[in-house]
């Protein structure tokens, strides 16, 4: 996704409203909560795009809060948006731009997945360095092979991850404390569309691959919300989904 502009500015556009992100945020402030994480936490958003976690962090009373970025184009658009303090900075060179065991809670979303193995377990080593004893890193991740599509190309997913693959990456650094995938009510319709996407991707050559960032009907999306609002949280068990959501505390 560096060196891609359009879908930079196709998040900015998408991050407030589209249903994916809200969802994402309300499971990531649904468990912030849930994990007894003070508004006076120190929170470090490693890779946070066009801002709009953060912001809607700051909304909900963590004024503690700061980021970074390597996308010139993520660190312009967060940075226009009126956040403070966000970096350009390579997320496996990380450990040196903050002090040591510095953050309460540090949130990595949909980052890691753009590694290559090495640099993506480096990364996370990294991450635990700035974690004081006990804090917790909120990782998000793609998951399931079958929800491969277009988005992964058009982004640079390089892997998909299982709840057993995540225990994989953490290492030694971490216990896993939670687990989970989502979204499962929107599974079949993402699974649907994918498998078009790949019956496509084999068949037609495209000269720019689109990503899935972009907002469905008004009508849609707010029914994709109130469905995902909801499982966030009445449904406990959710044996797949197209995103793994897992809860890290550094030992």
């Amino acid at each position: 996704m560096i060196g891609k502009p359009s879908e930079y500015e196709a998040m900015a556009r998408c991050e407030k409203d589209l249903w994916w992100y809200r969802s994402l945020h309300d499971i990531t402030l649904l468990k912030m909560k849930a994990h007894f994480i003070e508004p006076s936490a120190s929170i470090l958003d490693a890779g946070c795009g066009t801002g709009g976690m953060m912001q809607k962090l700051l909304i909900h009373g963590y004024q503690n809060v700061v980021g970074f970025d390597y996308s010139t184009d993520a660190v312009r658009y967060s940075t226009n948006s009126g956040l403070n303090d966000i970096r350009l900075l390579d997320i496996r060179a990380c450990d040196g731009a903050y002090a040591h065991a510095s953050f309460d809670v540090i949130i990595c979303h949909d980052i890691i997945c753009l590694l290559d193995e090495p640099d993506a377990k480096l990364s996370i080593k990294n991450l635990a360095t700035l974690l004081k004893p006990g804090g917790l890193l909120l990782l998000n991740l793609p998951a399931g092979r079958l929800f491969k599509g277009t988005h992964d190309v058009a982004v640079g997913i390089k892997e998909r991850y299982s709840k057993d693959s995540v225990i994989q990456l953490a290492g030694a650094p971490y216990r896993i404390l939670e687990s989970f995938f989502w979204p499962f009510l929107m599974s079949p319709p993402i699974f649907l569309i994918r498998l078009l996407q790949r019956i496509k991707l084999r068949i037609s050559k495209f000269s720019i691959v689109p990503s899935d960032v972009k907002m469905p009907s008004s009508l849609l999306n707010n029914l994709f919300v109130t469905l995902s609002l909801w499982e966030n949280r009445h449904l406990s068990h959710k044996p797949w989904g197209s995103s793994v959501f897992s809860i890290l505390q550094k030992v």
